[in-house]
């Protein structure tokens, strides 16, 4: 006589009671998991636990849910922008935990595609969506800066979404923030491996790296990610000579050089709208200099802004 096959397996397993039910351990796994995650997505968006019998288990998985901290690669940060700058940076040995960029290829049709994504490593613990929007909105900024640090009004990436476990978290308006993010919690030794890795993969990911923490360079990269204009240009050239004033260092650079730039900055016949002084009756002494393009003025004030960094920061820079 032969044991019947539904019976031999329920032998093979252990099985629990769960809130009356009985069922398999997997089962069981299966269901506390979804009720977890059902109380993660009522903390993200702001909606009550589900109503249930406060001393099942249903309720306590769905209650943990809602009370734990979530980690980073719960986070995904949708990008709009220039996918063909993000397919380098994403496929040149991994990009950093702090810009943490995937995407560009579309599984379900095996092609390429110019959607990429993000989290990073200050998402952890954040159960807060506006937190999420505002350190994104963040990150990106600081990106962007550093993009125009090496290209003249690069294509700056924005912030099109933001998802929690793959459901799309509502809008939230970018705030008038201006605060440094700080280190992340880890060892010094975990910093500089970090910081090592995102240098040589793209200096543009130790920049933003150290402009999480350092006040000079998160100044810089604001002032580049800003519209490019002479005004913006202006301020970023004294910030930089301050900081380097502050710090008892010279950026190096000629006068000539530098009474071209703020010449034409500061000459309404030159530059218009955009200089830092309006229009002032001519003088007696007529104006030779020469006029610069707002791009020559970039290049200027990229130069000054790498010369900086080698003076500053020898340690991390030596740009040409």
């Amino acid at each position: 006589m032969h044991e019947d096959p539904q019976i031999a397996a329920d032998n093979q397993e252990d099985f629990v009671v769960r809130d009356g039910v009985r069922m398999t351990v997997g089962q069981a796994r299966d269901a506390g998991e979804e009720m977890f995650r059902r109380g993660q997505e009522s903390a993200v968006h702001g909606t009550q636990l589900p109503q249930m019998d406060d001393a099942s288990d249903a309720f306590a998985d769905a209650k943990a849910g809602y009370e734990a901290p979530f980690k980073q690669e719960d986070w995904e940060v949708e990008l709009a922008g220039n996918g063909q700058d993000l397919y380098g940076i994403s496929r040149g040995g991994g990009s950093s935990d702090y810009f943490r960029i995937w995407g560009g290829v579309d599984h379900q049709n095996d092609c390429p595609t110019n959607d990429y994504s993000f989290n990073s490593l200050y998402f952890n613990d954040q159960r807060d969506p506006e937190v999420i929007w505002q350190l994104a909105y963040e990150l990106v900024n600081i990106f962007n800066g550093a993009s125009e640090l090496f290209s003249f009004q690069a294509r700056k990436q924005t912030v099109r979404e933001i998802y929690f476990l793959g459901k799309r978290v509502s809008r939230r308006q970018q705030a008038r923030v201006i605060a440094l993010l700080e280190r992340p919690r880890m060892s010094q030794h975990m910093w500089e491996k970090r910081l090592a890795q995102a240098l040589l993969n793209s200096p543009r990911l130790g920049l933003q790296i150290l402009a999480t923490e350092n006040e000079d360079i998160y100044m810089m990269l604001k002032y580049l990610g800003f519209e490019a204009s002479w005004s913006n240009y202006y301020k970023l050239l004294e910030t930089m000579e301050t900081h380097a004033e502050m710090k008892g260092k010279k950026i190096p650079g000629t006068k000539a050089a530098r009474g071209r730039f703020t010449n034409n900055a500061n000459n309404f016949s030159l530059v218009g709208y955009d200089a830092r002084h309006g229009l002032k009756a001519l003088s007696d002494r007529e104006n030779t200099e020469t006029a610069m393009s707002l791009q020559e003025a970039h290049a200027f004030i990229t130069d000054k802004c790498k010369s900086y960094l080698n003076t500053i920061y020898p340690q991390y820079f030596n740009f040409s």
